[in-house]
């Protein structure tokens, strides 16, 4: 039990240091990340192979905003409720956080391009946010047709997350306050849309 403990901690230990790195807006190599943990390099590369096994698990506990699924679910039944939830609250977290989740970005494609090849791809985003997107928005399974709630639901994804933080703040130069009410307001645009096509293709009224 006490050596679980021990290799529980010092997991924790180089997580830790990897994340305080990442929120000073530096890519890391299993080396300088031990160093900062206080643990010997051989030992690091035993919980961590490579620099991308670490960035995952940074990516996997930072995009792992608590309890998403509970705040979604408590904002009721109405889609419009459930999504200005979400992407208040990713906005939220990334705005606050933005050293490093943009580190966390950059590490994503540097995964990309060092995978470029003619051979299967591995995935380099995980599915948080298009599982959280369905999530929110399956109130409207009935009001739409699946194309277009697919649709929706893909275009909801354009307007929040890391790009959309990106987005707003660089290309739109934008303070977080406004970057967020942006997204917010983008995503409410494309459900009044959604539920406008939806009604002028059965002839009746959006409700």
């Amino acid at each position: 039990m006490g050596r679980e403990n021990q290799k529980q901690r010092t997991r924790l230990a180089l997580i830790a240091a990897a994340t305080a790195l990442a929120r000073e807006g530096r890519s890391f190599s299993i080396a300088e990340v031990a160093q900062a943990a206080m643990v010997s390099t051989a030992t690091a590369y035993r919980y961590f192979p490579h620099p991308q096994s670490l960035w995952v698990e940074l990516a996997i506990r930072e995009a792992d905003v608590p309890d998403m699924a509970r705040l979604i679910e408590n904002a009721g039944d109405n889609a419009a409720d459930r999504v200005d939830v979400m992407v208040s609250v990713v906005a939220d977290t990334q705005l606050g956080d933005e050293a490093l989740w943009r580190t966390l970005l950059r590490a994503t494609l540097e995964r990309w391009s060092a995978q470029r090849s003619d051979t299967e791809r591995v995935p380099v985003r995980g599915d948080t946010r298009i599982t959280t997107t369905t999530q929110a928005l399956a109130p409207l399974a009935d009001a739409i047709p699946p194309a277009l709630l697919r649709r929706l639901t893909m275009g909801v994804m354009l307007v929040y997350g890391l790009e959309a933080m990106i987005t707003t703040r660089d290309a739109c130069d934008l303070e977080p306050d406004e970057a967020k009410d942006v997204m917010r307001w983008a995503a409410q645009a494309l459900i009044r849309s959604a539920l406008t096509e939806a009604a002028d293709d059965a002839g009746t009224l959006p409700t």
